[in-house]
């Protein structure tokens, strides 16, 4: 008799804290769904480095190159080297800042970094300065 008095003590222990370890269990109420929070990939700032190095790089060569001497054909020629995949050297080193931009962007994608500073594509902010340096030449 002692023994099971010591397990029926044990049983209704235990379902006195399973019961206690319930906390948001409660009759007659629905249980709210829990807030979904967009989990930061660890890498989002070694990629950002990496997409802001890329875009620098593009946009300083082409500072140097054209944009300072106000060359506007010569930019116009260089960047259809570019997205032709040109052999030559320029287009080849900023193809290759391209597609570094371009993969570390897909991987912050991926990671649900924020990429508010990065909504305009390199090659697209050259194609903007080209046309600024246009309407300039215009006036």
């Amino acid at each position: 008799m002692n023994k099971l008095l010591h397990v029926c003590f044990i049983i209704g222990l235990s379902i006195t804290l399973i019961g206690c370890s319930i906390s948001d269990f409660s009759i007659g109420e629905k249980k709210s769904e829990p807030k979904k929070e967009i989990i930061r990939d660890k890498n989002c700032n070694k990629y950002k480095k990496a997409m802001d190095y890329a875009s620098i790089y593009i946009q300083e060569e082409f500072e140097k190159g054209y944009f300072s001497k106000k060359d506007i054909v010569g930019a116009k020629a260089q960047l259809f080297l570019i997205e032709s995949g040109s052999p030559t050297i320029f287009a080849k080193n900023i193809n290759a800042a391209k597609d570094s931009y371009d993969s570390n962007y897909n991987l912050s994608k991926k990671g649900n970094c924020n990429l508010k500073s990065f909504y305009v594509h390199p090659l697209v902010k050259l194609k903007n300065s080209i046309e600024t340096l246009e309407k300039q030449k215009a006036k």
